[in-house]
């Protein structure tokens, strides 16, 4: 048996053993021999796909060892305080684990589970190396809306002007940031530093808002409740239809259209980089339905009033 197959036959017993496992001594554990493979495979073979496969079950061990430490310390400081720092001192160190590495692996824990998937799929897709660098960089408070420097998530502009020729011009929009406007070329825009969620909006909007599922049902409350003083909307979400957040939407939209296949974003270069695993809807709100369905039709199954259509 080859040193690969080895890897690879260790690497099926671990994913198994993640699943069942059910404290964090079993979790860190899976994660220890993880690290272990992985740092092997490196030094004995060139294989990319068996040190990823490795690499892929240390982050999925992190990421539930993060989320065990989350709830200890919630539980922890519920009984002290006082004292925000209890887990760095002893229920930390009796597991082995340092106050930066649990800092470390609750961030990770915080990446929502379908941009860790695809994080994994990219680095698979595009022969990189799976580390906990990149997850952690997907950590930071930025997403596709904002089209982050971070991230390097761009809405391609063919999306932008397509809104853009139905409203007849993009007054506001409310989750973004300087590189992306670009291409927005919003009358009016506000970063995550400016936290639109405070701001009235007004005019024709575009709208992106950050996929976290707690933003998300932020910016789609706010955007119903500013609904009445709103021109026209063109809004690009997730099609998460079975979530509350989307329903709310839904029941404000006059037209949608549903993505065929998915949306590739653009890197920082303008180039086709990231797909997000799950398919996107536009949502339109105002009156020029007939002008929205003429347009976007190019991109997929449009919805409107009720009555759906291929176009």
């Amino acid at each position: 048996m080859t040193t690969e197959t080895t890897a690879l036959a260790s690497i099926n017993q671990a994913k198994l053993a993640l699943v069942s496992a059910k404290n964090l001594d079993d979790v860190l554990r899976i994660r220890d021999q993880a690290e272990a493979l992985r740092t092997y495979i490196k030094a004995a073979s060139d294989s990319l796909e068996a040190a990823n496969s490795a690499a892929e079950i240390k982050l999925r061990a992190e990421r539930r060892a993060g989320e065990l430490l989350a709830g200890m310390e919630k539980a922890l400081n519920q009984h002290h305080k006082s004292a925000p720092d209890t887990m760095s001192g002893a229920p930390l160190e009796s597991f082995g684990v340092s106050y930066k590495q649990s800092s470390r692996w609750q961030k990770e824990a915080s990446v929502q589970e379908d941009v860790f998937e695809e994080y994994l799929q990219d680095c698979n897709d595009q022969g990189r190396e799976i580390t906990q660098a990149g997850l952690l960089k997907l950590a930071e408070p930025c997403h596709v809306s904002h089209n982050s420097v971070e991230n390097e998530w761009y809405t391609p502009s063919k999306y932008i002007e397509a809104a853009r020729t139905v409203m007849g011009s993009i007054d506001l929009d409310p989750a973004s940031c300087q590189l992306a406007q670009e291409t927005v070329q919003a009358g009016q825009y506000f970063t995550i530093d400016d936290n639109g969620l405070t701001k009235e909006w007004r005019g024709n909007v575009w709208l992106n808002p950050p996929y976290s599922k707690e933003s998300v049902g932020l910016f789609a409350t706010k955007l119903v409740e500013e609904t009445a003083s709103l021109s026209q909307a063109i809004v690009l979400v997730n099609n998460a239809t079975d979530t509350h957040w989307f329903h709310q939407i839904a029941k404000v939209a006059t037209a949608m259209c549903f993505v065929c296949g998915r949306i590739k974003f653009n890197d920082k270069t303008g180039t086709p980089a990231n797909s997000p695993v799950q398919g996107q809807v536009f949502v339109y709100i105002g009156g020029g339905v007939e002008k929205f369905s003429q347009v976007f039709s190019e991109f997929g199954f449009i919805v409107t009033s009720g009555v759906s259509t291929w176009l």
